[in-house]
């Protein structure tokens, strides 16, 4: 587990991912984040906000 945090901290600037799931439980949370990212992308290219989804440089 360790190493894919140090994976993710080392990776250069403007490439980290908003958000990363380590599951050593496997409980799921992945698939339940993937869905709330789905519903967050959703609403927000219903309300012509989809400009708020990417980083602006």
């Amino acid at each position: 587990m360790s190493d894919k945090i140090a994976r993710i901290i080392a990776l250069p600037r403007g490439q980290r991912p908003y958000r990363v799931t380590i599951d050593p439980s496997d409980d799921g949370s992945a698939e339940v984040s993937a869905v709330a990212d789905r519903i967050h992308r959703e609403f927000y290219q219903r309300i012509d906000l989809e400009d708020l989804l990417t980083i602006q440089q």
